[in-house]
């Protein structure tokens, strides 16, 4: 596979770059003694809007979990709905044991990241560079929330007002453990209506202008 040129995008347009809000992805760390770790989640979710924040959960026992408490940072990679990088994530997501680099493994290309220690993926087409907000533990599980300190890009896959062109995204899902090795495609749009007008309609505005008003 040819590895596309990415470009680091202005930080108004971090926010779109992420649409829509879940996905699956594969998240790199590093150990404290920086070993490369790589891990597949079936649920990457952009929790706020400004700052930019991504949340997903791991297992307390994992390489990811340990690695993000050691070091406080990590790479969000989202891949497209194409067979050859989905068979990665896939490898990606074995129980490989600790200290084995799975991106070596699966056959996947590592980029210097600019802001964060964890490299990125080039065979995704998005990146976000990450540093700790904060960790939540519970039963056998930790949630992070980190927030971006940078997001990349491939050119093609952007125009020039930092909207994703979708049909080269391909954004997908993963839709979970019991369905094994299925996941799902959702980068057809549709611009629908909204057949009401009371004043909620106007305040939903007024609340999403004001969002963004200083970007």
């Amino acid at each position: 596979m040819t590895h596309g040129n990415f470009v680091a995008q202005p930080e108004k347009y971090w926010d779109r770059l992420f649409a829509p809000g879940g996905h699956a992805a594969m998240i790199t760390s590093v150990d404290k003694d920086g070993r490369v770790n790589a891990a597949s989640y079936a649920t990457c979710v952009r929790i706020t809007h400004k700052p930019v924040q991504i949340c997903f959960t791991t297992s307390q026992k994992g390489d990811t979990g340990r690695n993000i408490l050691e070091t406080g940072q990590f790479v969000v990679n989202l891949p497209q709905f194409e067979r050859e990088i989905l068979e990665k994530v896939r490898v990606v997501g074995l129980p490989f044991a600790p200290g084995v680099n799975e991106l070596e493994k699966a056959g996947l290309t590592a980029l210097p990241s600019s802001k964060v220690k964890p490299p990125r993926i080039a065979e995704c087409l998005r990146h976000f560079e990450c540093d700790v907000e904060w960790t939540k533990q519970w039963h056998n599980r930790i949630m992070v929330v980190g927030n971006v300190l940078e997001a990349w890009v491939e050119e093609s896959c952007v125009d020039a007002k930092g909207y994703i062109v979708w049909d080269r995204i391909k954004p997908v899902a993963f839709c979970g453990a019991p369905y094994v090795n299925m996941f799902a495609a959702g980068y057809e749009t549709m611009r629908v209506g909204l057949p009401y007008e009371g004043p909620e309609v106007t305040d939903a505005m007024r609340s999403v202008e004001s969002m963004f008003e200083d970007m």
